[in-house]
């Protein structure tokens, strides 16, 4: 009996000290100083922007090299909070002057006007906001000045993803912004389901067209969707992201569509072509155009191309589709592993991200229902649990349950951004939940094995960087704008398991500047100056 009791403590000791090597999120806004609570001022009309925000970012608005951290509302102010450098955050919305927001939704952040600091876009149902970095903590709202505002308040768009790059090769920074639909609240009326009142689906609203903005290089931009060659009233998209998918040195754009085709426009020298349907990105594999919410970017199989995933409606699958390099993608959402785990969910904010540093590209997606009565008329809950994926060599483990009391949270989660806030090797995650107070979630554990960040100073949007040690290979983008209406960290990221040092890191810059480090040393920020 003894020798039983032993060996049953023995295993248990075993079992606590695996449980602790493993990767642990834990809720710490509280800790960190985080007091955010978003506010949609529902009242029952069930308009629908109520249900769509919000947005988040990581950011390093005064380059001290620790993130920031601003939260977009949609009723009542904004909030920035300042990283006091271990950590440990301070609201400095007043002084930074970014608190309005209007009927703010989501959020991008670039230095669009090549000062060397950040710069905010804040996409909203009604104006948008541009807020010039003016280099001393404070913040200019620009919009009228810039000319970015959208569409009139005559006819109000719902803006939604922002994403920024220079798509004409010319040095600085022009913006996507997507667009949802138009809205009118005098005419509105809610669904019906099965007579109870619902938030109404995409297709009960008129499309709004999307605007794509040329940087002029005067602290304006010019409205060059036309000129651009976007689709005119296409799709009704939320979330956007620049990538040079087909390695041809110049970035295209993916953009998710609710109900309607997710769009891909090939850039074809300064000049876009829809071609989504064509690549293999538009539909499922059933060819049925889903409910595309968020999107993400990155290279899960190692293979040296960028791979899309996009977040979608319970009882659908979110998808992930795998580029082929030959232009075509093909849709491996259940190959992956990663189909019937996300039926029951209805998902938005999505990250590719390597959460335990073993150097493949992880899946973070935020789950929460539109409405507040679903349960009235579905077997799922408003509240929803987030789920991470654990990559293993191209196919998706869902390890939400063993990932610690971060991930067991019941919330109603839209926007997700990732960013190491404090500097400590591992990548956390922000969570921008509806009507709800936000999430930090601190990833305790992820730096037991060795990593590399880069802190890249010049024109680095678009920037793609490839690590190699031997024949392991890696690459990342720098985006400014992705997930659903958020922005993660400017600051590629690579998990390098137990390597302690890589042969090579090559950044290709969005200039053609291309750049070669050698032996690197693992476990550091690097900090890296545009040639």
């Amino acid at each position: 009996m003894t020798q039983r009791v032993l060996l049953g403590a023995a295993l248990a000791c075993l079992w606590a000290a695996l449980c602790r090597a493993e990767v642990q999120f834990v809720e710490a806004s509280a800790e960190a100083g985080i007091a955010f609570r978003h506010q949609n001022g529902a009242k029952g009309q069930k308009y629908p922007m109520e249900t769509m925000g919000s947005g988040t970012a990581f950011f390093d608005y005064d380059g001290d090299g620790w993130l920031d951290l601003y939260f977009v509302n949609s009723v009542g102010p904004s909030a920035l909070y300042h990283n006091a450098t271990v950590g440990q955050f301070a609201d400095a919305t007043d002084h930074a002057g970014v608190a309005n927001s209007g009927y703010g939704l989501g959020c991008a952040a670039a230095d669009y006007d090549s000062d060397g600091d950040l710069d905010l876009y804040i996409t909203a149902y009604g104006p948008n906001i541009l807020y010039r970095n003016e280099g001393t903590g404070q913040f200019a709202d620009v919009t009228d000045q810039a000319g970015v505002a959208g569409p009139t308040l005559v006819n109000p768009a719902m803006s939604t993803g922002a994403a920024f790059a220079d798509y004409d090769l010319d040095g600085d920074l022009d913006f996507f912004v997507a667009n949802y639909a138009k809205f009118r609240p005098e005419i509105h009326e809610p669904c019906l389901r099965s007579g109870i009142a619902v938030y109404c689906g995409p297709e009960a609203f008129e499309p709004q067209r999307d605007v794509f903005y040329r940087n002029e290089g005067d602290a304006t931009f010019a409205d060059v969707t036309d000129q651009a060659g976007l689709l005119p009233d296409a799709a009704k998209e939320l979330g956007a992201f620049f990538i040079d998918y087909d390695a041809d040195g110049d970035l295209d754009l993916y953009a998710a569509g609710d109900r309607t085709p997710n769009l891909l426009y090939r850039n074809d020298g300064g000049r876009f072509a829809e071609i989504g349907a064509l690549a293999g990105v538009a539909y499922n594999d059933a060819g049925k155009p889903l409910a595309g919410m968020g999107v993400d970017v990155g290279d899960y199989d190692g293979d040296g191309r960028f791979d899309f995933f996009v977040t979608n409606y319970q009882w659908e699958t979110n998808s992930l589709y795998r580029n082929l390099g030959n232009g075509f993608f093909a849709d491996v959402t259940f190959q992956s592993g990663l189909g019937v785990p996300s039926l029951q969910f209805l998902a938005w904010g999505t990250l590719f991200i390597d959460y335990d540093n073993d150097g493949n590209r992880d899946l973070f997606v935020a789950n929460g229902h539109l409405d507040d009565n679903i349960h009235l008329f579905d077997a799922v809950t408003y509240e929803q649990q987030n789920q991470l994926f654990r990559n293993q060599e191209g196919r998706f483990a869902d390890v939400s349950n063993q990932a610690g009391p971060g991930l067991l949270l019941q919330q109603v989660s839209r926007g997700a951004a990732m960013g190491d806030y404090d500097n400590d090797g591992d990548l956390d995650i922000s969570v921008a939940n509806n009507n709800q107070p936000a999430a930090l979630l601190r990833n305790d554990g992820g730096n037991a094995q060795h990593y590399l960040s880069l802190r890249l100073i010049g024109n680095s949007v678009g920037a793609e960087v490839r690590v190699a040690a031997g024949d392991w290979v890696r690459w990342d983008v720098v985006r400014a704008g992705s997930s659903y209406m958020c922005q993660s960290a400017l600051r590629p990221f690579f998990g390098l398991g137990d390597r302690t040092r890589v042969d090579e890191v090559e950044i290709r810059w969005p200039s053609g500047a291309v750049q070669r480090l050698q032996d690197v040393a693992a476990n550091q920020i690097l900090t890296v100056h545009e040639p």
